[in-house]
């Protein structure tokens, strides 16, 4: 007895418009992610290089600039300073660039300083500065967009505060230059040549400048001279540069003030004087 034919297999009917469907939304979903990429903003900041962040570190740079110069505080600008040291994941290397806003205030001022520059800077970047539960401590944090943080952390004693403008850590960029040049001054402030003067350095020329754009318009900007020589009486010398200034700081090793809206400050290091004069944003 022979067994049952087996039923013919049913082949499924062709459809060619099912390839069709594939193949067009493939090229839809690599359009989408071609204009996504070249359009849409970053999300984290490992999608955004150094180079990207740095007009944001700029325009963060001059709003914490405008936020702290103010009568009562003297203030220096650092330049951008970029380091390699910061790595995006273990195996893949970033770098990331960081500017200094240095506030000298006088005793017992900090805590207050840093309230005015937090209700200072744009509503957008909601600053805000909080203490510590003994009071001893202080912290500023801002987000000033494009992933660029404002920080700020320092005893409630200080007289020195620093407020850090950083890119966090960023694929790094050809185009980016770690160590740029620094702009020329074609006229030194009148106090600057003054101070050097007293401190016996007439002819010394600025070791460095560095500025930033203002928020309102214009350039703030800060003109140092490093290992200026000091006079016999040092003291002497600078009281009498200071007179009728407005006196942040008159310590043994640093001494700060105000004239003309502009801020001077000396420090003392290892036998010889670091001169610093900032036009800042007023």
């Amino acid at each position: 007895m022979n067994p049952p034919a087996h039923p013919p297999a049913i082949r499924p009917p062709r459809r060619p418009w099912l390839r069709v469907v594939v193949v067009v939304w493939a090229v839809l979903l690599a359009g989408l992610v071609f204009w996504s990429v070249r359009h849409d903003p970053p999300t984290v900041p490992e999608q955004a290089d150094i180079a990207a962040a740095l007009p944001f570190l700029d325009a963060a740079t001059g709003a914490v600039m405008s936020a702290a110069d103010a009568d009562g505080r003297a203030v220096v600008l650092h330049p951008t300073e970029f380091s390699r040291d910061c790595r995006l994941t273990p195996v893949r290397p970033g770098m990331e660039a960081v500017r200094e806003v240095t506030v000298r205030v006088r005793a017992g001022g900090a805590g207050q300083a840093l309230d005015a520059i937090a209700k200072a800077l744009p509503a957008g970047y909601q600053a805000r500065v909080r203490r510590s539960a003994s009071g001893t401590r202080l912290e500023l944090y801002a987000d000033a967009g494009g992933f660029v943080a404002i920080d700020a952390r320092t005893p409630a004693d200080a007289t020195v505060v620093t407020l850090q403008v950083s890119t966090g850590c960023r694929p790094p960029a050809a185009v980016v230059n770690p160590t740029p040049t620094r702009p020329p001054v074609s006229t030194l402030p009148a106090i600057y040549r003054a101070a050097l003067s007293a401190l016996g350095a007439a002819g010394a020329v600025a070791d460095t400048v560095t500025e930033v754009a203002c928020p309102s318009g214009g350039t703030a900007r800060t003109v140092t001279s490093v290992a200026v020589p000091l006079p016999r009486d040092l003291i002497r010398a600078l009281k009498a540069v200071t007179a009728g200034a407005g006196v942040v700081q008159a310590e043994p090793r640093a001494w700060a003030w105000r004239i003309g809206g502009l801020s001077v400050v000396v420090t003392i290091t290892e036998g010889s004087a670091r001169v610093s004069v900032t036009v800042g944003c007023r």
